[in-house]
């Protein structure tokens, strides 16, 4: 029986540490609220409540979430489902970029 735990331990795909590293930030994206407003100028502004620990991710959110409220995005859950939807091109992107520093 132990003999066969280990086998199939040892059949499991490797995970690399950035596909860790992605799953964290992937957790942590989801738990993350941006708070969008207008300046003086009327230029839009963003702030997250929190931090991805990534701040090119941080602010490609906030980017994100002001084209979808120029888009048309109306309401949070709106905003949300909007934003939602870009989230995995995000974490695609940042998973990129970490492979390619660390090559």
């Amino acid at each position: 029986m132990i003999a066969a735990v280990f086998l199939l331990a040892a059949l499991q795909p490797a995970v690399s540490p950035i596909e860790n590293e992605i799953v964290v930030i992937g957790r942590r994206l989801n738990s993350i609220s941006a708070m969008v407003g207008k300046d003086q100028k009327g230029r839009f502004t963003c702030s997250l409540d929190k931090s991805s620990g990534n701040i090119n991710l941080d602010k490609r959110l906030c980017k994100t979430t002001v084209r979808c409220i120029r888009d048309g995005a109306i309401g949070d859950s709106a905003i949300k489902t909007c934003v939602d939807a870009e989230k995995p091109k995000l974490l695609a992107k940042l998973r990129r970029e970490l492979k390619g520093s660390r090559e």
